[in-house]
């Protein structure tokens, strides 16, 4: 959204990239040393590509990877060309063979639900947990969904918009709230708040102190930001 609408974030300033990262796809061709995968395969492809030789990749953390190329990414110059196109070249690496039975649709959810999945695991147990998604986009309504396969007790889904509220209640949850209405989490900060977990994925800092006033017995970290919006 902020190479559409500013055409960049921070110094990054976008030029002449293909965006798109969320991809999956059928396999045309293979390189002669390819052996995992072979053409009429669907794949979902992992958008990210470690250097492997920096300190961290042979960490084993690629994810930090001081040379990383990332589908889609204005980072560097010339960018990396994402997937908002009909043919691209992978490494072997990155594609991933989902079954049969899943759509190249269902397969693009992949990257995203990584996510979710990510933060839910960060999370800790959520059986029998009152969990709060502030914010009802794609990525809050996997987190929806992702919440419910681990066992939460109750799911409240909040957003400024009817729309994506919808589609939170839709993939599993319980209630959900517009914060555009006044006081809208305010009964749930009653007996030092009502929420065991909350996943944040709003991006809307001025929403933050009520999310986090609903959430009961807070730790340092969650104080500290309070204070900072605050």
């Amino acid at each position: 959204m902020h190479y559409y609408f500013d055409g960049g974030f921070g110094t990054v300033r976008l030029k002449e990239p293909i965006l798109g990262h969320e991809i999956a796809g059928t396999i045309a061709r293979v390189g002669a040393e390819v052996a995992n995968v072979q053409p009429g395969q669907r794949v979902a492809v992992n958008p990210s590509r470690p250097c492997g030789i920096c300190r961290y990749c042979k960490e084993g953390k690629q994810n930090h990877c001081l040379n990383m190329r990332f589908y889609g990414s204005a980072m560097r110059f010339p960018h990396v060309q994402g997937g908002f196109r009909e043919v691209l070249v992978c490494d072997v690496a990155q594609a991933v063979p989902v079954p049969a039975t899943m759509s190249a649709a269902q397969a693009a959810f992949a990257e995203p639900f990584a996510v979710c999945l990510h933060a839910v695991n960060r999370a800790g147990p959520l059986l029998g947990k009152r969990v709060l998604v502030t914010g009802a986009g794609p990525i809050g309504a996997l987190t929806v969904i992702a919440a419910r396969r681990a066992g939460a007790l109750e799911i409240v889904a909040t957003d400024v918009a009817e729309a994506p509220l919808a589609t939170a209640r839709k993939v599993g949850a319980d209630a959900i709230m517009n914060v555009t209405e006044k006081d809208a989490l305010a009964r749930h900060g009653a007996d030092k708040g009502y929420f065991d977990v909350m996943f944040e994925a709003s991006g809307m800092q001025r929403r933050w102190p009520a999310a986090l006033g609903s959430c009961a017995q807070p730790g340092p970290w969650c104080r500290s930001a309070l204070q900072a919006v605050r």
